[in-house]
């Protein structure tokens, strides 16, 4: 389905009855990753959206950062009369959820943060070393004969530092915005029954920094799943939906 809000065409999903959930996907995905998840909870109202700049939904005109995503997705559930609901993020939509919860500028009356990024990376002394590597790399590739490889080698290096910046594309200005905050004095702030869930082997957002988010959120609940990855949801779909259901 589409609408539009705040001038940008919208792509989101509402199907099903009962209690309402919403669902934030993470960085680069869309609303089709809960998919398998949707399918286990067929008592709910799922309520899905395409965020700005990702999957069916436009681009925003401006450089956003996490504040204007918590704000989008208050106009939204405001547009379509939510006002009593769950809360599901992943990932980047774990950090819109932890900020909107955190400021009150979105009310759930629960929280689910699935891998939730917004811990932001330690400045350790091998994270500089290579992060040091990969701007000298950059300038490397302006000079022949190496610019010929030049996105090639880019994209090695802006890897070895795990970031994912050289596959933002366009939404580069928006992923340095979002990565540059840290959340956790938001997380902090939560009042809301909190249940967060990690894969043991998540290498994008490190069962620490679950940890982390965990003691910060008063009363807050930590589920590991093990040999599960950063997309445990869709790995592990019937547990995830478990959990979500006993939560409820």
């Amino acid at each position: 389905m589409k609408t539009i809000l705040q001038n940008l065409a919208i792509e989101y999903s509402d199907e099903g009855s009962g209690k309402t959930i919403v669902m934030l996907h993470g960085w680069a995905d869309n609303l089709h990753t809960f998919d398998a998840i949707v399918r286990e909870l067929p008592n709910y109202r799922i309520v899905r959206l395409d965020m700005p700049g990702f999957g069916g939904s436009e681009r925003p005109r401006e450089t956003w950062g996490v504040g204007e995503y918590v704000a989008f997705v208050r106009d939204f559930l405001q547009k379509m009369n939510i006002t009593e609901y769950a809360l599901v993020g992943h990932s980047f939509g774990g950090r819109v959820a932890i900020k909107g919860v955190g400021t009150e500028a979105l009310y759930p009356t629960k929280v689910v943060l699935i891998a939730s990024a917004g811990i932001k990376k330690d400045r350790t002394l091998k994270n500089e070393i290579l992060r040091v590597v990969a701007k000298a790399g950059k300038a490397l590739t302006l000079v022949p004969p190496f610019s010929a490889y030049r996105q090639q080698i880019r994209k090695r290096l802006y890897t070895s530092i795990g970031s994912d910046y050289f596959a933002a594309g366009s939404m580069r200005d928006i992923f340095l915005k979002v990565v540059g905050e840290d959340l956790l004095h938001y997380a902090k702030q939560i009042r809301v029954p909190a249940l967060l869930v990690w894969g043991s082997e998540d290498r994008s957002t490190p069962v620490a920094n679950g940890e982390k988010i965990h003691r910060a959120i008063n009363g807050s609940q930590l589920k590991v799943i093990e040999g599960a990855s950063h997309f445990v949801h869709q790995e592990h779909p019937q547990q995830i939906a478990q959990y979500i259901k006993a939560f409820i």
